[in-house]
């Protein structure tokens, strides 16, 4: 900040707040100091101030407000506390160590330097000018925001103007002392001049003489008298005209000071308010404090009717100590609160003071620590209003618990209450939802679901009946590949008549739970029937092994070739019955050739006889060659063959016996 000069932008906003107030001590909007026409008439002089339609910035002012959305009572007013804005500087301030640097210290030091040189108990007295120097350091902190130069600006433009008014009022009185001296020279040239007196004639001669004296008397016939005439008519527009415009300089010049006022009162910058009134009060010593406002603005109805009184500048003053005053007890009762664990109440107290005092030491050296605390409750608070409204009740219940722990006064009912009707409607409607489902009734369902999804969106018995159907629906799934690849494996085996393949675990086992579940009745019929096949070839494979293991390989063969002329295709058995046909050949031999020889379409019973006798002889108890002769002789014998066919079916119990 340079002392030599003002300030651009300073005197442009000035400039505009004074352009509205107009200087009416007529009431008729201007002033017009004139002389009477005196001389040639062409001398008088006017001074008009034509007033001009400007909006005054203090028309639109903000009023006061906080984040916690209640109310902050201030000069006897009661102001909304609406602005989420303001709620974010106060979250970056309590998360600011900024103002614990020593910059910040030598700043508020200096400022209170500022008050002590200012201040009328002073015991050395006020000191403008020390103050005023030390305008220049306060700016050079970055917090202050260049306040202090503008301070300093307007402080200098009034004193300009003070400047500019007693060089008119030296002028003025120069002009006195001119008029005076004039005067005085008159006088004397009144007292020597000489007048032209006509010589009277005729009879009439006195008479026009005296007519004559009368008319002479009247006229000056000195030049330099004249001069001095015009010139003291001169005199007289040309003190006017000073003394004109010395009142609306000095009127203009308290405009723009009192308009910087108003501004650092609604910026709450409540110490530069202060600085600022005293510096009025040693700048114009009229002792007029009248505050020119606007009529009904915002900051004329502050004073107007929150102090029912007229603004005036030591009232501006009182307001803000009377805030700097509140702002001071509402810290106190933050730290109060803060000793006593009762953070709810301590953040209203240090938001409240915040909103009123941002920027005076008192909000601003609040420890760090302690702005920890209440920053991580309101973060908390903020959190749980966020989840309660996006209904995440698990971890609404969480921060509800932490706020419970970091506050004693912390009232949690509301929470509770809210958290809890929302979890057992919740629960109620997955419990419809699956009374729904039991019942197959989908819309049902669908309703219930939607209801519990919107009561608490993260309620795990919706997780929970959610895959439960999820794994029931891919079961389905899987159980219709399963079965689709079970019937085509099935129908692939029936087709290449692989049987045993298809009664191999697991995969017999899959057919039938299939199939059952299909409800497939011929390709169980199918199954069965393959079982009961392999089954039965199986025994008969089994009395093969018994009697070829007892040393009767003649009996074995016989058991296998009965099953496997029955289940031909069976690989298993024809390979058991190639085997033991090498063992037994002559025997096989025999009764093939008697089987030939019987089934000719002319029969030769002799042959075939004898063959089958052959093969009795090879193995006597053969069944097969029994059922050949007993064929044969009652064949050819009829009756008589009885006794035979009774052997034979003796030999078949022997044969019986020995298999088991």
């Amino acid at each position: 900040m340079k002392k030599t000069h003002i300030s651009v932008l300073a005197l442009s906003v000035l400039s505009l707040s004074a352009s509205g107030q107009v200087l009416s001590p007529t009431g008729s909007g201007s002033i017009v100091p004139s002389s009477k026409n005196t001389a040639s008439g062409s001398n008088d002089t006017t001074i008009t101030r034509t007033q001009q339609n400007s909006a005054s910035p203090h028309g639109e002012e903000l009023p006061l407000i906080d984040p916690t959305q209640k109310t902050v009572t201030f000069q006897g007013r009661t102001y909304s506390l609406m602005d989420n804005n303001l709620g974010g500087q106060f979250e970056a301030y309590l998360a600011s160590t900024e103002f614990a640097t020593q910059a910040a210290i030598e700043y508020r030091e200096t400022i209170q330097q500022i008050l002590e040189h200012l201040s009328p108990t002073n015991e050395e007295g006020q000191n403008l000018k020390a103050a005023y120097e030390l305008l220049e350091k306060a700016s050079d902190y970055p917090g202050d925001g260049n306040i202090c130069e503008s301070l300093g600006n307007s402080i200098y433009s009034a004193l300009l103007t003070k400047q500019g008014i007693g060089s008119k009022k030296e002028a003025i009185e120069r002009l006195n002392k001119e008029r005076d001296r004039i005067i005085y020279n008159m006088g004397i040239m009144e007292s020597k001049l000489e007048f032209q007196t006509p010589q009277p004639t005729g009879g009439n001669g006195g008479k026009n003489g005296k007519n004559g004296r009368q008319q002479n008397n009247s006229r000056v016939t000195s030049t330099e008298y004249l001069m001095m005439q015009k010139r003291l008519v001169e005199i007289e527009a040309i003190k006017k005209k000073y003394e004109g415009e010395g009142a609306i300089s000095l009127t203009q010049s308290k405009i723009q000071y009192q308009a910087m006022m108003v501004q650092l009162f609604m910026q709450r910058r409540f110490e530069h308010v202060v600085i600022s009134s005293r510096f009025y009060n040693l700048i114009f010593k009229d002792g007029d404090q009248k505050m020119r406002l606007k009529k009904g603005s915002d900051t004329e109805k502050f004073f107007s009717e929150g102090i029912g009184v007229n603004p005036t500048v030591s009232g501006l003053d009182a307001a803000a100590n009377e805030a700097i005053r509140k702002t001071r007890t509402l810290i106190d009762a933050f730290r109060n609160n803060l000793a006593q664990d009762r953070l709810h109440a301590a953040s209203e107290r240090l938001v409240e003071a915040y909103a009123i005092g941002e920027f005076l030491p008192v909000v601003q050296t609040v420890p760090i620590d302690s702005k920890a605390r209440i920053q991580q409750y309101v973060q908390d608070g903020n959190d749980l209003i966020e989840a309660l409204s996006a209904k995440e009740l698990a971890r609404a219940t969480e921060l509800n618990e932490s706020l419970k722990s970091q506050a004693t006064d912390y009232n949690s009912s509301k929470a509770n209450s809210y958290i809890s009707a929302h979890k057992r409607g919740s629960d109620s409607y997955v419990r419809d939802a699956k009374f729904a489902l039991l019942n197959k009734e989908t819309d049902k369902f669908k309703v219930a679901m939607e209801n519990a999804i919107k009561m608490w969106p993260g309620n795990p018995a919706i997780g929970d009946l959610n895959s439960a159907l999820d794994k029931q629906i891919a079961g389905m799934t899987e159980d219709q590949d399963l079965a689709a690849n079970a019937i085509k494996d099935f129908d692939n085996l029936l087709a290449a008549k692989s049987y045993r393949a298809m009664l191999e675990e697991p995969r017999k086992s899959t057919f039938v739970v299939v199939l059952g579940k299909m409800n497939d009745e011929a390709r169980m019929k199918q199954l069965e029937e393959i079982g009961t096949s392999i089954e039965e070839i199986e025994k008969a494979l089994e009395t093969a092994k018994q009697l070829e293991a007892a040393g009767q390989p003649h009996a074995a063969w016989e058991a296998v070739y009965k099953a496997q002329v029955k289940y031909f295709d069976d690989p298993k058995i024809a390979n058991t019955k190639a085997r033991l046909a090498g063992e037994v050949a002559t025997f096989t031999n025999a009764l093939t050739r008697a089987k030939n020889l019987e089934e000719k379409n002319i029969a030769q019973t002799g042959s075939a006889l004898s063959w089958y006798l052959e093969a009795k002889r090879i193995y006597p108890n053969s069944k097969f060659a029994n059922e050949g002769i007993q064929r044969l002789l009652d064949l050819e014998f009829g009756e008589g063959a009885a006794d035979v066919s009774k052997e034979a079916t003796q030999d078949g119990a022997v044969n019986a016996e020995i298999v088991e």
